[in-house]
């Protein structure tokens, strides 16, 4: 009897020590091709003249599993196309949008998991005829 007691014990902590591998496997799903990752705009306001705004967005490009993004950037009636690729062993991190210090500047950068630090990576610029787009800094993590 005390056989089948320890026996009847032992079969429900197996079930959970085998779900709980399967729980810690890698489940990260890359967005879809043309997918909207991120956007963010501001007014321009070096043109007292006319009502433009300065708008930058990230897409899901189709090598995106390689951490290939594609960006879009409109200033005015002006608009550019790139593209930035995420660092080596970054390829998962998800990419962000925010203002730079610079008037018309946006940074794109990420977040490392289980970090709040919002690392810049690349960089948008708009001014008068010009949209210009730079990497900023270089990572690796492996």
């Amino acid at each position: 009897m005390k056989k089948l007691l320890l026996i009847c014990s032992a079969i429900p902590l197996l079930f959970i020590a085998a779900c709980g591998d399967s729980a810690q496997k890698d489940t990260y799903v890359f967005p879809a091709p043309g997918a909207v990752i991120d956007s963010a705009e501001m007014p321009v306001t070096t043109d007292a003249l006319n009502d433009f705004t300065f708008y930058v967005v990230i897409r899901a490009d189709s090598d995106v599993a390689k951490g290939i993004y594609d960006v879009t950037a409109t200033h005015g009636v002006n608009t550019a196309e790139g593209k930035f690729t995420m660092p080596k062993g970054a390829e998962k991190f998800k990419p962000a949008i925010r203002k730079g210090t610079n008037s018309e500047t946006f940074i794109i950068g990420f977040y490392a998991p289980k970090d709040t630090t919002f690392y810049d990576y690349f960089e948008v610029t708009g001014q008068k005829l010009n949209i210009g787009m730079k990497y900023l800094k270089s990572y690796t993590f492996e």
